[in-house]
């Protein structure tokens, strides 16, 4: 029997399974209005629908890998519609799609650098989750023997993982923590109410160990602030003489959403958010990135000097990667791209230097440049350059689907100075509205505002820009974890900032409509140690290699698919012509609250 007749044939009896009777052993989840996963007798389906503003033929292309079996879906009686679901077997998923259906079923699963840890929920055999994970069913008494279970049936709670070398695409490219076991946490409750227990192991501090790994608070005095309440809660009188072992308390309250005990509406609300936008994390191929226009965005600059500390300018040294970041894209793929800022005197020329002389002549590319005094405009103006080169054809004419074009935003962040590493914030669907724009005369100036004053997402759009970003915001970590460079310990890929109580994307994200978009911060400028690695041109330009790898990674190239400089056909466009004079005076705007700018 040919693939496609086996995929038709399961398709129907899917279907027609979903119509009758179901199986009184069957889990449901429902994702959402438009996504379902069922398991019963160890066979994972998935009903799925069209979401808003989705043609019939990205839905049947999202759902299933072969494109014969997306023709059926396309044949059967009536198509695709929100009227009625399509079934699909696991077997015959996307690999995005597989991911998000064990997102969904298996909440708790996790991603470590050991490989996918499973944890059943009920009881299941080794084969059935061998054949979930691996594609192998053959696989179930490898991981018998490599998990130390004695029988083919393992019982709810178990935990089996599943090596890296084994795993299907999907799980063995999702992002990995940087332990080889989550941290375990037990619940509790006392007079102030719910808590997670924590043991503090040895050589662990409060502040990262338990503020920063467990609540997300990054920037010093959300930390300084948290962790002598979390002493308070705990009866702890020294936090810097805490004796290994002791219990620390946790209010849930403060809890990121992947540690909450399972009964948390949050933690269940969380876990479907996940299930429903690894939907999206699949762009189209594409060889030696051509076709793909990337848009680099290097973050503050001109008066915007970004954070500063021990003499670095942020805005000075994110220019720098940016520049290196260009001209690898430019000598060694065939990306079409795009700079968003450039340097009024020294244009994208890569300064040859370690310590980098402070600069304040970068401008944004707009029509008219704009000489980025105030950083609430410039980042405004960011998104909407960023809407305007999602539109512009290519230097040959040709239009660019946004699907493969990228937006990646360079920045340096200055967080508790116990912290190391890169971060890569994603657009968290959640905190996307629907309709965004910004009025007054210090907008309208500009070619790019006149152009789409307000943006518009629809829910496909959200949700599919958070997958894809995350996606993007993993190869690029993966990238930088591979060379070397050092990562942020927890969560390293984060779809929000939590600062001084409130919780949101970074604006240059938040209302940019290029799908697969992402800020990098490139190391911690208040860390003494991340200082002096971001003050040598070797950590630099390892940076924009890693970024570049990222890239090509995520559009499925190969180190054999980078093209030489002489193979390659450079292709570059300009945000806005070079700025051959002065930037367009602002008008003064009456004072405002302040919006703060991403970075």
């Amino acid at each position: 029997m040919r693939r496609g007749t086996v995929a038709l044939a399961l398709l129907v009896a899917a279907t027609a399974a979903a119509l009758g009777a179901r199986s009184p052993a069957e889990r449901r989840v429902t994702v959402s209005p438009d996504f379902s996963v069922v398991l019963a007798d160890g066979r994972i389906s998935v009903e799925a629908r069209p979401l808003e503003g989705e043609t019939p033929v990205d839905f049947a292309r999202r759902l299933v890998v072969d494109p014969a079996t997306a023709g059926q879906i396309l044949a059967l009686p009536g198509g695709p519609s929100s009227e009625r679901p399509v079934v699909v077997p696991y077997a015959a998923l996307a690999g995005d799609v597989k991911l998000a259906a064990i997102r969904a079923l298996f909440p708790s699963d996790v991603r470590a650098t050991a490989g996918w840890l499973h944890i059943a929920v009920g009881e299941e055999s080794l084969s059935e989750i061998a054949g979930w994970f691996t594609g192998r069913p053959e696989l179930a008494a490898a991981l018998a023997t490599g998990n130390g279970l004695g029988a083919d049936t393992v019982g709810r709670g178990t935990t089996v993982r599943i090596p890296v070398d084994v795993l299907l695409p999907p799980f063995r490219d999702a992002a990995a923590l940087d332990e080889t076991e989550p941290p375990h946490l037990s619940y509790g409750e006392d007079e102030k109410g719910r808590y997670a227990l924590y043991r503090l192991r040895k050589g662990e501090a409060l502040y990262s160990a338990v503020v920063v790994r467990f609540t997300g608070r990054l920037h010093a005095a959300d930390v300084i602030e948290l962790a002598g309440a979390i002493a308070l809660r705990s009866g702890i009188d020294d936090v810097h003489a805490i004796p290994v072992g002791y219990s620390v308390k946790i209010p849930l309250d403060v809890l990121s959403e992947e540690f909450l005990p399972p009964d948390d509406p949050r933690a269940r609300a969380f876990a479907l958010e996940r299930a429903e936008t690894a939907q999206f994390a699949r762009p189209a191929r594409a060889r030696g990135l051509a076709g793909v226009r990337v848009v680099i965005d290097a973050g503050h600059g001109g008066p915007d000097t970004g954070t500063i500390h021990g003499g670095l300018w942020e805005a000075t040294y994110v220019y720098d990667v940016a520049v290196r970041l260009r001209k690898l894209l430019v000598e060694k793929t065939r990306a079409d791209v795009v700079m968003t800022t450039r340097d009024a005197r020294l244009g994208w020329k890569v300064v040859e230097a370690d310590r980098l002389s402070p600069r304040k002549s970068q401008v944004l590319l707009t029509n008219p440049p704009y000489d980025l005094a105030d950083p609430v405009v410039g980042v405004n103006l960011r998104w909407y350059l960023a809407n305007s080169l999602l539109n512009r054809p290519d230097p040959g004419k040709k239009r660019i689907p946004p699907d493969r074009t990228v937006f990646v935003s360079l920045h340096a962040d200055s967080l508790h100075p116990s912290l190391r590493g890169a971060m890569v914030y994603v657009p968290g669907e959640r905190f996307l509205r629907e309709r965004y724009g910004k009025r007054g005369p210090e907008f309208a100036a500009y070619r790019e505002w006149r152009e789409q004053p307000v943006v518009s997402f629809s829910r496909r759009d959200r949700i599919a820009s958070e997958g894809a970003s995350t996606a993007l915001a993993g190869k690029i970590i993966g990238a930088m974890r591979q060379s070397g460079l050092s990562v942020h310990p927890f969560s390293p890929v984060r779809t929000h900032v939590i600062r001084g109580g409130r919780e949101w994307v970074p604006a240059v994200l938040r209302y940019n409509r290029i799908p697969n978009r992402v800020l990098v911060e490139i190391a911690n400028l208040a860390s003494a140690e991340d200082r002096t690695h971001v003050a040598t041109r070797s950590f630099r330009e390892r940076v924009a290699e890693a970024v570049a790898a990222g890239l090509m990674d995520f559009f499925g190239a190969d180190g054999t698919e980078i093209a030489s400089a002489d193979e390659a056909a450079p292709q570059e466009s300009q945000a806005a012509p070079a700025p051959t004079g002065k930037p367009a005076k602002r008008k003064k705007a009456p004072p405002k609250k302040p919006e703060r700018p991403s970075g």
